[in-house]
């Protein structure tokens, strides 16, 4: 079976979003009845795996698919997400999950409905892509479902803070490594189509950029402060 050129939302598209957010969501649930000790060795497992993965991602996609070394360096924002809900899920550090989980389910998410792949499904890229994205919400629905952590309010305002003080330093790590070096989008838009395509050009887009981001972690977050008000108003 041979890759055909990928197509936004075409069937091959919408079932690997599918696939991912259903794994994310099924698995975590089936785990929350297993044992404290189950759920601490899945949770290191995967983040060994997680982390394993970015380690090694640039030598397989330089080596085996023909990508620039500057373009797959582990500085993209689901790259960090990785690396930050694997600390949480080895050390328990709050700090971690807070920003993974913002920045997981915000880039995950867009990263799934806009991925960077050249051809369809069966396509090792494609397959690679899913997957790794894939591993990556999984952590974060360990960590939300089977090991019952939430965001909360303080956790928007740290998760805005750190990805504020992060954008400045990934602008400067691209300027410093040169094109075609483009973490998280900052230098210029990415290959395809996507909601940059809308935008003034690089680096002008950068606040819309900030934005849309402040709008997505709003977004992530009114879920828990809708349930919040209505349990106080239910106590009250």
């Amino acid at each position: 079976m041979e890759a055909e050129p990928f197509i936004l939302f075409g069937t091959d598209h919408l079932l690997a979003i599918l696939a991912v957010i259903l794994i994310s969501i099924l698995v975590p649930h089936y785990l929350k009845k297993t044992s404290q000790a189950t759920k601490k060795r899945f949770g290191y497992v995967l983040a060994y795996i997680l982390i394993l993965n970015e380690l090694v991602k640039p030598y397989y996609h330089t080596q085996f698919f023909g990508y620039d070394l500057l373009n797959v360096l582990p500085f993209h924002m689901c790259a960090l997400s990785a690396f930050s809900i694997s600390i949480f899920l080895l050390t328990n550090k709050r700090i971690f999950y807070e920003v993974a989980f913002f920045w997981g389910i915000g880039g995950g998410l867009m990263a799934l409905l806009q991925p960077d792949t050249p051809l369809d499904f069966p396509d090792p890229v494609f397959i690679i892509f899913y997957l790794s994205h894939g591993a990556m919400l999984l952590a974060i629905g360990h960590a939300s479902i089977t090991l019952e952590n939430r965001p909360n309010l303080d956790s928007v305002k740290k998760a805005i803070m750190v990805s504020l003080a992060v954008i400045v330093v990934i602008y400067f790590i691209n300027l410093i490594l040169g094109p075609p070096a483009n973490f998280w989008y900052l230098g210029a838009r990415p290959d395809g189509t996507s909601i940059m395509d809308l935008m003034p050009d690089p680096p002008r887009h950068i606040p819309i950029v900030i934005t849309l981001g402040l709008i997505m972690f709003s977004i992530i977050y009114l879920p828990y402060w809708i349930y919040d008000r209505l349990k106080a108003k239910d106590a009250g």
